[in-house]
């Protein structure tokens, strides 16, 4: 029995096409995460190790630079903890659909990442599909591409540099902004409710200018971001929900829970700041010893599966309550469209060079989204402009 067991070939191509578009972005990515791991003087094997064991793109970046200055477990455990905790909320937005995958599932919750995420919220079960296989496959290929880029990296990215090659990749990631914003329009689309993306996007460049002002810890962006983002869907939209579910709300309760978001990012700015200042004590330190960096990745590696597992763990047995239904309706879109903030955090408005290249690219996602109605047209011409506007400009 193959690993692709149940999954016939036409699904196969169909979960194949699906992800053609993080293909190229994980390679992309991954490249410069393998540069990285050789960079800090560790072995080539240790970028698909990490890639297999932690599958976490922004988790493993940290990783590697925290490796590199020599920081602590706990210091690494925390980190981590901050940067993924964001995959509890995915989970809670996929227990319904998750539901009947079967052997898969295990796999389907370890390999929840960011991009993961956004396919399988956007991607309804082709007639006569099995969901496990189905939604496996697409979880598999994607940590296969994640793997290659990371190993790729590793192995020869000193070659692709020594013949000047390497800058022909530059730009290629922007496909995983593209495919964001296809998803988020065909979200919208089915929805007809502009309000979730909003708060999302809303959400995600306060968080930004937070970081920018250097009141968060650029690794909280996106915990940030859901907690306040989260808060404001719930204090908008929640009473109008349970109201037409016959369900009675007090007033007091979005006041309570508003008030404990608003502690708990207070407590998030006041551990950015405490990180801040242990890595720069750190900076000084050797970096990590290989087996100490082995340990770590492993540790690494639980917390993350955990954060993944706990809304499964808790619901999975049991009919969710109405607030998983709340956040199945109104999560998704409002989490694509932090994504897509963030995949621009770095960019400068005022600067055009930083600004038009990302802005023309998500317009022209969206133009040949709505005319041709084909995601691979979308994504891959609005990245072929992306390029092309960033070498010209």
């Amino acid at each position: 029995m193959t690993i692709m067991a149940g999954m016939n070939q036409y699904m196969l191509r169909q979960a194949c096409r699906i992800t053609t578009p993080i293909f190229f972005g994980y390679v992309a990515i991954g490249i410069p995460f393998g540069l990285m791991i050789v960079q800090a003087g560790y072995p080539w094997w240790i970028s698909p190790f990490m890639c297999a064991t932690m599958y976490a793109g922004a988790g493993q970046y940290i990783a590697a630079g925290l490796f590199a200055a020599g920081a602590t477990l706990p210091e690494i455990m925390l980190t981590e903890f901050f940067v993924n905790i964001r995959h509890i909320v995915y989970g809670l937005s996929l227990i319904t659909k998750t539901k009947g995958t079967g052997r898969w599932k295990p796999y389907i919750i370890y390999a929840l990442t960011d991009e993961t995420y956004a396919v399988l919220t956007g991607t309804e079960l082709p007639h006569g599909a099995e969901p496990g296989p189905f939604f496996g496959a697409i979880a598999l290929l994607d940590q296969l591409y994640w793997t290659l880029g990371g190993t790729i990296g590793a192995l020869a990215y000193r070659v692709l540099e020594h013949y000047q090659l390497a800058q022909y990749l530059d730009g290629v990631d922007f496909a995983l902004t593209a495919l964001f914003t296809v998803i988020l329009l065909s979200q919208v689309q089915k929805s007809r409710d502009l309000l979730p993306p909003a708060l999302g996007a809303g959400s995600a460049a306060v968080a930004v200018l937070l970081c920018r002002a250097g009141l968060l810890g650029s690794t909280n962006i996106m915990l940030a971001a859901i907690i306040l983002g989260v808060t404001g869907i719930v204090l908008v939209r929640g009473r109008q929900f349970y109201r037409e579910r016959n369900v009675a709300v007090r007033p007091a309760a979005f006041a309570a829970f508003a008030a404990g978001a608003a502690l708990v990012l207070a407590l998030l700015v006041a551990a950015a700041g405490w990180q801040a200042d242990s890595g720069e004590a750190a900076a000084v330190q050797q970096r990590l010893p290989l087996a100490r960096a082995l340990a770590a990745t492993m540790v690494s590696a639980a917390i993350i599966f955990g954060e993944r597992l706990f809304p499964f763990a808790l619901f999975s047995r049991k009919d969710p309550p109405e607030i998983i239904r709340f956040i199945e309706k109104y999560i998704p879109s409002l989490v694509i469209a932090m994504l897509i903030v963030y995949c621009l955090k770095d960019v400068q408005p005022a600067s055009l060079h930083s600004a038009l290249p990302p802005a023309a690219g998500i317009a022209a996602a969206l133009a040949f989204q709505l005319l041709t109605k084909n995601s691979m047209i979308s994504i891959f011409g609005s990245t072929a402009l992306f390029m092309f506007l960033s070498h010209v400009l």
